[in-house]
C-alpha cells in the first residue's frame, strides 16, 4: 500500500504539483481535517487557515483564504482563493490589514461580515509568519 500521494493546488494565477505528500493538514468550514494516502474520496469547503504539508519529512506551513478540496484515490486537489507561504507575505501589510479591519468592525455602516473576514485573513496571515519565525 502506497503511504504518500499527489497533490496539486490550484489557484487562479498559479498550479503547483507535488509528489510523495504524506500528510495535508487542512481549514475546512467544520475544523480541520486531515489527509493521508488512500482518503476516503469526498469534495470539502476549505476556509480561512493554515495549510500544513508533509513532503519527504519536510513541513511546509502555507496561508490561505478559502476554497476546495477535492479528494480522490489518485490524490488531491485544492482549488484555492490564494496561498501564501511565510517568505511572501509582507508582515507589515498584514499589520495594516488588520488595523483597518478592527476600525471597520467598529463602524457599523460597513459591511461586517466582509470586515470579519478580512480580519481573520490579516490574523491568518501574522499567525503564519510567526509560525516560521
Amino acid at each position: 500500500m502506497n503511504k504518500t500521494f499527489h497533490l496539486d493546488i490550484i489557484t487562479p494565477t498559479s498550479i503547483e504539483s507535488y509528489e510523495n505528500v504524506s500528510y495535508l493538514r487542512l481549514p475546512s468550514s467544520d475544523g480541520l481535517i486531515g489527509i493521508q494516502a488512500q482518503h476516503a474520496q469526498a469534495i470539502i469547503g476549505l476556509d480561512i487557515g493554515e495549510i500544513k504539508i508533509i513532503k519527504d519529512g519536510s513541513i511546509n506551513i502555507y496561508a490561505t483564504s478559502g476554497g476546495f478540496a477535492d479528494i480522490a484515490k489518485e490524490g488531491v486537489q485544492l482549488l484555492l482563493e490564494t496561498i501564501e507561504s511565510p517568505d511572501t507575505i509582507d508582515s507589515k501589510r498584514a499589520e495594516e490589514a488588520l488595523k483597518r479591519s478592527k476600525k471597520r468592525l467598529g463602524d457599523h455602516s460597513n459591511n461586517l461580515d466582509r470586515a470579519q473576514k478580512s480580519l481573520n485573513r490579516a490574523k491568518n496571515r501574522l499567525k503564519i509568519i510567526k509560525k516560521m519565525s
